[in-house]
């Protein structure tokens, strides 16, 4: 409905441009919006307000002449106001919301898709781990996250491919062979030193007891001996990340190797490019590129003296690989502790011909496990850390990925181990869900007692009096716009917000039948409880979809 409104108003304007009611100029940024008043209509806009300086005339005198316009010609309109000093408020027609609500019901699991992405490339890069140990509650948090905005970025029109970057090549890998390698020798000689910074996890010594088995570290020297435990390790943890990622419900398209991308000759490459460009000079034996000219605060080496290039010169090459391939936009999801390394990257882009906003990068806060009061600490060089697979196990895929999405991503998390075990209404996901099952549940009612959904809606859905259930048609109406603001935000958080107010007002309106009889959904009035019906089955539609966008499933039976 607030599409429709804001298109509405834009024909409007256009007409008044065609009458002289209003001088021709570009249509300003407005917004239509629902107001906290319900007193105030159904949705506002502050259209007047953006007007008064290109009309050079007060809010107000530009609010008559719209609502003068718009009276004549749009019949969607039961009453138009305008209020304070130069708002428009709108009350929309009871058959309109009619309309609405019986769209959903044909529409199912459609309602709310849409071609708003038009078929757009876009690249979205999350969780890229390295492959030095199991994932953690960070990752999980990414992942989450990352594939929830897939999901509805795909639902929206948008051809949308899930990448994962492996960090295979450097220092790390090469401590992850050493760690592996210094537990084999101390099952031999328990005295033998650990490297210094090495990882302690228990399944460092689990992937040394592995590969005793298969290979005969033995007959190598030392420096073979560790290569060799550095690839068995990376494989091995790579097949657990794939594991987990899969039981958490989230796919990849790509999968693209740092050190394939090394050894492919594109870094030569993109020196030459930079080089030709006009943005790269040499100083002390080291090449530098220019980002300052971009709006980093120091240009930056990508060769060094030594001949070998830097890890940010490996992720220049990398996201014009991603370029090259041809996506138009690219989202990637990091950790929070790279907010200074985006603008860095987003010059070195810039310096390469790309515009600035090519690169969306999404930060991630951290996330704090807390169980009884009390907050688990957790250090994964350390060891002492819980992994995602371990949460999943604990308080199952559904809520783990529900109370990851509750929150922006650019705020800490506190992950309550007791909340998500809790089978009741203090859970978030129980009690969304629940909706959803109770509604099932009304279904099966509906069904012993030979009542089901009306072939035409339409025919019955006037009897729907209770402002409760048109404030919930409203809500309903919602669902569509709710994903487009997804799409342009990037923040998925707000549909599980959605969703939680939505089961809350459906709670409420069920729970109205246990005080008064007549309220309740299935009575003997047969054209009033197929219109409740159709209600139920527009509630279960959004919470089936919006659910569905974020991973989590929705169950007929609790």
């Amino acid at each position: 409905m607030k599409a429709k409104l804001e298109h509405i108003l834009r024909q409007c304007l256009e007409s008044c441009f065609e009458t002289g009611g209003l001088v021709r100029t570009p249509i300003p940024d407005f917004v239509v919006e629902i107001p906290n008043n319900p007193e105030h209509g159904q949705f506002a806009t502050n259209l007047p307000m953006t007007l008064a300086s290109s009309q050079k005339r007060p809010p107000r005198e530009i609010a008559g002449v719209i609502v003068e316009a718009l009276r004549e010609k749009h019949p969607l309109l039961e009453k138009v106001e305008i209020a304070g000093p130069g708002f428009l408020n709108f009350t929309i027609r009871l058959e309109e919301w009619n309309r609405v609500l019986a769209e959903i019901i044909t529409l199912g699991p459609d309602y709310g898709r849409s071609d708003l992405g038009a078929g757009e490339r876009i690249l979205v890069e999350f969780v890229s781990a390295n492959p030095t140990g199991p994932l953690h509650l960070g990752h999980g948090r990414g992942a989450a996250l990352g594939d929830s905005l897939c999901r509805i970025l795909s639902f929206c029109g948008f051809e949308v491919a899930r990448e994962f970057y492996i960090n295979d090549a450097g220092l790390q890998i090469r401590l992850l062979g050493e760690s592996i390698y210094s537990r084999w020798r101390q099952r031999r000689d328990p005295a033998a030193p650990f490297p210094e910074g090495g990882y302690m996890g228990g399944y460092i010594e689990t992937l040394a007891s592995e590969i005793d088995e298969i290979d005969a570290l033995d007959a190598l020297d030392p420096d073979e001996a560790v290569e060799r435990c550095a690839e068995f390790g990376r494989q091995r943890m790579l097949e657990e990340i794939r594991s987990d990622l899969e039981a958490f419900r989230t796919t990849f398209d790509i999968w693209v190797s740092e050190k394939a991308l090394v050894a492919s000759g594109l870094l030569d490459e993109v020196l030459e490019r930079t080089r030709a460009r006009g943005d790269l000079y040499e100083q002390d034996g080291a090449w530098w590129i220019k980002t300052t000219l971009f709006g980093d605060d120091k240009d930056r080496v990508i060769r060094k003296n030594d001949g070998q290039f830097t890890y940010f010169a490996t992720d220049i090459a990398y996201h014009l690989d991603k370029w090259k391939r041809g996506f138009t936009r690219a989202v990637n999801i990091w950790g929070a502790d790279h907010h200074g390394y985006v603008q860095r990257v987003k010059a070195a882009l810039m310096a390469n011909g790309l515009e600035e906003d090519w690169l969306s990068v999404i930060l991630i806060q951290l996330v704090k496990l807390w169980e009884g009061g009390t907050e688990i600490r957790m250090s994964k060089r350390a060891g002492t850390y819980v992994t995602l697979r371990e949460l999943m196990d604990e308080v199952g895929v559904d809520a783990t990925r529900f109370l990851f999405l509750v929150k922006n991503h650019d705020s800490p998390l506190d992950f309550d181990l007791d909340l998500a075990r809790k089978q009741d209404s203090d859970n978030p996901v129980y009690y969304v869900q629940y909706a959803h099952a109770r509604i099932c549940s009304v279904f099966r009612k509906a069904a012993e007692e030979g009542m089901s959904l009306p072939e035409e809606p339409l025919e019955v859905l006037g009897r729907l009096e209770l402002e409760e259930e048109r404030a919930l048609v409203r809500f309903l109406a919602r669902f569509p716009s709710l994903l487009a603001d997804v799409c342009g935000s990037h923040e998925p958080h707000r549909v599980p917000y959605y969703l939680t107010e939505l089961a809350s007002a459906f709670h409420k309106y069920f729970n109205l039948g246990t005080r008064i009889p007549e309220h309740r959904i299935v009575t003997r009035d047969a054209p009033r409880t197929q219109a409740r019906l159709c209600l139920a089955a527009g509630i279960r539609t959004v919470l089936q979809n919006g659910l569905l966008l974020l991973g989590v499933h929705a169950p007929e039976r609790m």
